[in-house]
């Protein structure tokens, strides 16, 4: 009886496990607000997002396309090679095979950079372009060898006699291949298949270094999300994925079970596997057409008219017969596409201009770098941040602008927001939003607010703080606190920054090193204080009204993202248009209230609410600003490797 008990116990204990972060995604995929953590109450708002965000629904349409056309090209190829290598001698099977185990026992990372310098190379000498078709190739890649792997041990089971019969009995060839060998090895082929959708629609990496700026998969989109908190919406997707394969499971071991009871096993059982196949297909088949169909209905029109009274006195349809294409690469969540009830920006574009719009998502600077440095993708235009457009200027990376085709960028751009540092002379950018970094803190665990970055080394909230989890942050949160400059070079100021960051380390005060888990821990009450960007603050502090934010008294650093052109563009005047119409008044106001950073755009600014705009943390003053905050420039590469080991330390102590 005890042992009985444990034995059920250990169940229960692991069901829970293994499924309990699964039900708790499912649970908060109807959740009405848009915490992460936070119950507030049943909605079904979050699945009605889904099927109204363009991006993620177009997103799954393509996933899922690829998925099916790379695995049935897989299963076909690799049924095929499996046949042929099970048909080699030993020593050449043995040398096959050892070469089939490497893209399975290698990193994607590997798998993914090695197919984007092939793809490079034959980029030279054909029209090929990084995009759907480089995506396919790179999927049946790396699928061919799970289908090898599972059809071989069926051919292997497989009695050799039965091919001679089959010719004993007047079969030839064709005949013999497809009704004694094919049903002798479906049971294969099929979970070769399965195994080849499984890890085509799972995967990240070798779509990332393969997909260009044209085409996004699902994993691509929501790793983009986490720019920014998570948006909800992909709980209800996750939720739809689980409940599409628990029925296919369900079904399956259903028919399983009636296989066995059936007498004629091999012929139920054959029958059974076709209802499978025609399951799984039929399921995949109808999240596509779902897909198409909300993509198609979405596009039907805008989701709400551009007032034309609002424009600028510009030029718009000077391309509408040119049928120009614009590759535009942004951060994820920064742009107003998919707010319902209000302007799509792209699709305003495209209906003023006749230019299509080719939109992509990165999560973070260096990502952008590493795209654009390696010729994976070839933007017309980015959004990067202030020290990243520096270092594209310096690397030669960007192109300066014709201001000529951007007359907004005169007319209303704020003045504080030009001839800046990452851009002294301002010909290679255009600002897009600004921000500060604050300390974000839990009123319940403060008698009185903070008002320093000594806050993060306070021993009463020990195991309570949390920090950045990236160096250039972390390191200007203690510079400011020291009274250094945040682009500092000198080794003994960066050193005395560092002994301050360690001793935080080695007191236990951190609870934990974060980014976008800021938003849970902080919004769940699981923490005390946090240094964190003013937008994301506004938006924490809408999911828990106990979280206020402080800029520090010290000062702060002031970032500025802003829309440059890279020195491969192919279409610059285009190019030009388009950042012209991001700062267009109507349009800027769109982008401001969906992202919530601030404006750099003087008549948007005119236009917030008198709260907002009289809110020193998101608009101080132009004496704040030049006395109290300091921009990010690009660091000498030695100052930066210097950082880098000393943050490596700090992180990787035992």
């Amino acid at each position: 009886m005890k042992k009985s008990f444990a034995s059920r116990l250990y169940m229960v204990l692991l069901v829970l496990f293994l499924y309990l972060p699964i039900l708790t995604l499912v649970v908060f995929s109807f959740n009405a607000n848009d915490s992460r953590v936070a119950w507030g109450g049943f909605s079904l708002r979050w699945y009605v997002a889904l099927f109204t965000d363009r991006t993620v629904m177009l997103a799954l349409f393509n996933t899922l396309l690829l998925a099916i056309v790379s695995s049935v090209i897989s299963t076909a190829l690799g049924t095929t090679a499996a046949i042929g290598i099970n048909n080699l001698n030993k020593k050449a099977r043995s040398l096959v095979m050892n070469i089939t185990y490497i893209p399975i026992v290698n990193p994607e990372i590997i798998m993914g950079v090695s197919l984007m310098l092939l793809f490079k190379v034959f980029m030279r000498f054909t029209p090929l372009e990084f995009g759907y078709i480089t995506l396919v190739f790179a999927h049946i890649a790396f699928c061919v060898p799970y289908v090898i792997f599972q059809v071989l041990p069926k051919l292997r089971q497989m009695n050799p006699n039965l091919l001679e019969a089959a010719y004993d009995l007047g079969c030839n060839s064709r005949q013999a291949f497809f009704k004694v060998v094919i049903p002798e090895i479906m049971p294969g082929v099929f979970s070769g298949f399965v195994m080849a959708l499984t890890y085509s629609l799972d995967d990240f990496v070798v779509s990332y270094f393969n997909s260009g700026d044209g085409v996004n998969t699902l994993p691509i989109v929501i790793n983009s999300m986490t720019k920014r908190n998570m948006d909800p919406s992909i709980n209800a997707l996750s939720t739809l994925i689980f409940v599409t394969i628990l029925i296919i499971l369900v079904v399956k071991n259903f028919l399983d079970n009636k296989k066995l009871r059936n007498e004629q096993k091999e012929k139920e059982g054959l029958r059974s596997r076709k209802k499978t196949i025609a399951l799984i297909t039929a399921c995949v088949m109808l999240l596509s057409s779902i897909g198409v169909t909300v993509g198609i209905v979405l596009n039907i029109g805008p989701k709400l008219e551009l007032d034309m009274r609002m424009l600028s006195n510009y030029d718009y349809t000077r391309f509408a017969n040119d049928k120009l294409t614009i590759s535009v690469a942004n951060w994820g969540e920064y742009l107003c596409i998919d707010e319902a009830d209000m302007i799509n920006v792209n699709e305003q574009f495209e209906a003023l201009t006749g230019i299509k719009v080719n939109y992509t998502t990165y999560t973070n600077n260096e990502e952008l770098y590493a795209k654009l440095k390696s010729g994976g993708a070839n933007y017309d235009i980015v959004i990067p941040s202030d020290y990243m457009i520096s270092r594209f200027i310096n690397e030669g990376m960007i192109q300066k602008l014709n201001y000529e085709n951007i007359p907004n960028f005169d007319t209303k751009i704020m003045d504080t927001f030009k001839n800046l540092s990452y851009d002294p002379k301002n010909e290679y950018s255009v600002p897009y939003t600004w921000g500060m970094v604050c300390l974000i803190y839990n009123k319940t665990m403060y008698d009185k607010a903070p008002d320093s970055w000594g806050a993060l080394w306070d021993e009463a909230q020990k195991g309570n703080i949390l920090m950045f989890n990236n160096p250039r942050d972390a390191f200007a949160a203690a510079q400011c606190y020291l009274g250094y400059s945040l682009n500092t070079t000198d080794k003994d100021e960066i050193d005395e920054t560092f002994d301050k960051l360690y001793g935080q380390y080695s007191a236990n005060l951190v609870q934990a090193y974060v980014m976008d888990e800021v938003f849970d821990k902080m919004e769940g009450g699981n923490a005390a204080i946090a240094p964190y960007y003013v937008g994301d603050a506004v938006s924490m502090m809408n999911s828990n009204p106990d979280l206020d934010y402080v800029i520090p008294k010290e000062g702060t650093n002031r970032f500025v993202d802003a829309a440059c052109i890279p020195t491969g563009c192919n279409n610059k005047e285009a190019a030009e248009m388009y950042i012209n119409f991001l700062c267009e008044t109507e349009i800027a106001l769109a982008n401001c209230e969906y992202i919530g950073y601030s404006t750099p755009h003087k008549e948007v600014f005119e236009l917030l609410d008198d709260e907002v705009k009289n809110d020193e943390r998101r608009y101080p003053s132009d004496e704040f600003l030049n006395e109290k905050t300091e921009l990010y420039v690009a660091l000498p590469e030695e100052t930066n490797n210097y950082i880098q080991s000393l943050w490596n330390q700090i992180k990787f102590s035992n």
